[in-house]
């Protein structure tokens, strides 16, 4: 089944100061700015199931100018740069095993906002379903750039490019387009039946006029739940053709897995259960956890014929027991140990 690779972040609150990089940022797991971590993350899913890759500490503005606060905390000297959540995400994109297969990026506004990760998987030709936020302003017709003329044959030659036209709000496209170009899509199975949404797909272009020579081509897809309230929009980017709508459809709404591997790696794993205030001892916690989920995967894959509904508490109350068993001798502890 087809593969995406998701790009989020995930925060948890801390008390203190200590804590690499801790600091009152907006944390969403309690909805609201907050003292607290926040990393970013790679999560692979298959419309099925879904597991983390890689993990990486956002550290704040205000670490980076505190060289005596990430030298005490162990950040080493070349990470001691400060990098937004995207220049992070491309990092994870870069480092990512060759033999990781995935057939799109998906991620939210955070991530399709920027243009710069869209860069880098244009630069790849990497298919992508992005999340924008409704204010983004595009042109629905390719845009008619040109150098204004010198005025009065006085001053500079101009060098900055103008268009007559003004690009406007995807919120407003949506606005725009008739009743009859919206189709009704299921896009996954859900406890109680199908989910549905109304979608559509247009093309648009993106571009700032100053910057003439990138004038981004692209699909946006806009979708809502069947009563209008909740709307969603993406952009989207197929290399060699363009994107059907209900692949695109079925790509914007894997984003629910990436949750579901947050929700597991925390409640189940103990993804933000640790004392720990460093740089180094912060990314083993980490990569022990992603290596938790992972062995938890494999044992699901494993035992699906014989027990399609193992589920991680299921699977944490076997060992539970067997290692209990197992503890009740010297020797049993010795082993474990």
């Amino acid at each position: 089944s087809p593969r995406g690779l998701l790009l989020d972040e995930s925060g948890w609150e801390k008390s203190g100061k200590k804590s690499v990089g801790v600091a009152r940022q907006y944390i969403g797991q309690v909805g609201k700015v907050a003292n607290g971590q926040v990393g970013v993350f790679a999560a692979l899913c298959n419309g099925e199931q879904v597991g983390l890759l890689q993990g990486r500490l956002y550290v704040p503005q205000e670490w980076i100018k505190d060289r005596d606060r990430c030298n005490q905390a162990g950040i080493p000297q070349a990470e001691q740069v400060y990098r937004t959540k995207p220049a992070l995400a491309v990092e994870i994109l870069k480092t990512l095993p060759k033999n990781v297969g995935y057939d799109w990026v998906g991620g939210d506004c955070i991530y399709g906002n920027s243009l710069g990760l869209r860069q880098h998987l244009y630069d790849e030709n990497q298919s992508f379903v992005l999340d924008v936020g409704e204010e983004l302003g595009v042109y629905v017709a390719y845009p008619d750039l040109y150098l204004p003329a010198k005025k009065d044959g006085r001053g500079r030659t101009p060098t900055n490019y103008v268009c007559d036209a003004k690009p406007i709000s995807i919120k407003n496209v949506a606005k725009q387009i008739p009743e009859e170009q919206w189709q009704t899509i299921p896009h996954r199975q859900g406890t109680k039946g199908l989910l549905i949404r109304k979608a559509v797909i247009v093309e648009v272009y993106i571009c700032k006029p100053e910057r003439a020579t990138s004038i981004e081509a692209i699909q946006l897809l806009i979708s809502t739940d069947q009563h209008g309230t909740e709307i969603k929009y993406s952009l989207c980017f197929e290399p060699s053709a363009k994107m059907t709508l209900q692949v695109a459809l079925f790509r914007q709404m894997q984003r629910y897995w990436v949750e579901r591997a947050f929700q597991n790696a925390k409640q189940q794993l103990g993804l933000h259960q640790y004392q720990v205030r460093s740089w180094k001892a912060w990314h083993h916690h980490i990569a022990l956890t992603l290596m938790a989920l992972h062995f938890v995967l494999q044992i699901q894959k494993e035992q699906a014929a014989q027990m399609p509904l193992l589920s991680i508490p299921d699977i944490k109350l076997v060992f539970a027991k067997k290692l209990a068993n197992k503890l009740h001798s010297d020797q049993g502890i010795l082993d474990a140990l």
